[in-house]
């Protein structure tokens, strides 16, 4: 039995860093600049893994939960680098659908001087998952589902929020991307029909969905708004009950700052902590893993949370 599923993609993420981006505003936007048909020597140049689905299974199983992870890949030596990353950090791979005839995702982050960042992604598989590739027996057994961005496949969502619907012993903590948060905007899919435990977005996502705010504070048991820098807020049910702060420190690389924050709150509640506590523990996490490249490398342990100095 798996303590935790999480749900959604498993890339690979490949992080070129220079000092000789230039960054450059035209009219209303800020543009990550290269002369065009050159060659640029670059500082630096690594290899992670990422993914939401594996980058908060990971983030669940160092902080001691058996974890597995449902996501889609290729047959190909992404698909073996994903795997073997997982399974390195004590996170179970049985679920990971791989299609011979499908190319497993990635990206390519472009980080300029000043830490900000430009992402080419190739979904590839990762947006691949489909109804067929839920396991009704195996979110039956776990204790708790968090569902992450899988491209906006409604078919795929209801099945997923149906299955653990009528798991009673099964919480669901949801980090919907854009394409899932237009179908609530839309009304497309319906708040309704979703039973979720906690429900994660950024303040940028939260605008996204004004006109269902009320729906979702009425029906979704903890709703957590982040705002970078600026913390966030927590509202419980339906009643604003916490702003916390984000922690000091310089930002190396944002990249996976959602899903550690995610998933440290997540382990609070299990732990059965206050919010407060639980908004901490999500805080320290996230601190953690923008000191590093890489949305895993920084990830706490929960002997590293018990440290004085964290």
């Amino acid at each position: 039995m798996h303590q935790i599923i999480s749900i959604g993609s498993a890339l690979v993420d490949i992080f070129l860093h220079t000092h000789k981006f230039r960054v450059k505003e035209v009219d209303s936007d800020v543009m990550l600049c290269h002369t065009y048909g050159g060659k640029l020597e670059i500082d630096s140049f690594n290899v992670f893994t990422g993914g939401g689905g594996g980058n908060t299974a990971v983030g669940f199983s160092r902080l001691g939960f058996q974890t597995s992870v449902v996501c889609e890949t290729g047959r190909d030596s992404f698909s073996e680098l994903v795997k073997s990353d997982l399974k390195k950090n004590g996170v179970a791979t049985n679920l990971i659908i791989e299609e011979k005839k499908e190319q497993t995702g990635g990206s390519v982050i472009l980080i300029c001087p000043e830490g900000e960042r430009s992402v080419l992604v190739h979904r590839g598989a990762a947006g691949m998952l489909d109804p067929f590739d839920i396991s009704a027996y195996w979110l039956s057994q776990a204790q708790w589902v968090h569902l992450t961005s899988i491209g906006g496949n409604q078919d795929t969502l209801e099945k997923i929020f149906q299955y653990v619907g009528r798991n009673n012993y099964a919480n669901l903590s949801w980090n919907p991307g854009k394409k899932e948060l237009a179908l609530l905007s839309n009304r497309q899919l319906s708040v309704k029909i979703i039973s979720c435990e906690v429900f994660f977005v950024n303040t940028e996502e939260w605008s996204m969905i004004a006109n269902v705010q009320g729906e979702v504070l009425q029906s979704f048991r903890y709703v957590v708004v982040t705002a970078g820098k600026r913390g966030g807020d927590v509202y419980y049910n339906n009643e604003h009950v916490l702003h916390f702060p984000a922690l000091d420190g310089p930002p190396i690389d944002a990249t996976g700052a959602g899903d550690a924050f995610a998933t440290g709150f997540v382990a609070g509640i299990l732990w059965e902590k206050s919010i407060k506590e639980s908004a901490e523990i999500g805080a320290k996490n996230a601190a953690s893993v923008i000191k590093y490249y890489g949305a895993k490398t920084g990830l706490l342990t929960k002997e590293d949370l018990a440290q004085p100095n964290l």
